[in-house]
């Protein structure tokens, strides 16, 4: 009978399931362009009407999130900046970065599967105001992130009339996909 002698770190690779990107903690940081489109609109007041989705909300069109994850507590920081297509400055970006905090998660079966969960109040250039909770799962997969999300929340702000609006949005989904940048801003529809 032939024994083989393993060593103890190979045997706990080999025991986790996941593959050597798991011992980079930092793989999803960096600097993304992310594009989200609606597939359901979800239910709820004003934010159901016509002019619902829209660019002014992060979860249609592109939007560019600066995500640092740490690995060991599964908190992610995003700074997510609203990118409205039809008025892009410079770089293609517009309005100011917003940061929020949640949890990034890797899944037990797969390293680079990810369950995401971000929540706070973000401030559109419209002069709305969302409270809103985003969920969503993502594979990894080198310089790209795609997956599905959910998204919820209340608003208040002003219309363009001046007149005060309120509503709320529950049950909207849709994909995500997101490019790392390497530099500057580019959606890959740039000139």
């Amino acid at each position: 009978m032939i024994r083989i002698a393993l060593p103890l770190s190979l045997l706990a690779l080999l025991s986790t399931g996941c593959d050597s990107d798991c011992a980079d903690t930092s793989r999803v940081n960096g600097t993304y362009a992310m594009w989200h489109t609606v597939l359901n609109a979800g239910e709820g007041g004003a934010t159901a009407s016509e002019n619902y989705p829209t660019y002014d909300v992060f979860i249609n069109g592109w939007s560019k999130w600066k995500i640092n994850w740490s690995a060991g507590s599964d908190t992610i920081n995003a700074d997510i900046t609203d990118v409205a297509e039809a008025q892009s400055g410079p770089d293609g970006v517009v309005g100011t970065a917003q940061a929020f905090s949640g949890s990034l998660t890797s899944s037990a079966e797969d390293c680079n599967v990810f369950a995401m969960h971000i929540e706070g109040n973000f401030e559109t250039t419209a002069d709305t105001t969302h409270a809103f909770i985003y969920d969503a799962d993502v594979v990894y997969m080198g310089d790209h992130l795609s997956g599905t999300y959910s998204y919820a929340d209340t608003f208040t702000g002003t219309a363009e009339d001046g007149s005060s609006i309120s509503g709320q949005l529950e049950n909207a989904t849709g994909e995500v996909s997101g490019t790392l940048q390497i530099d500057g801003f580019d959606t890959g529809f740039s000139d």
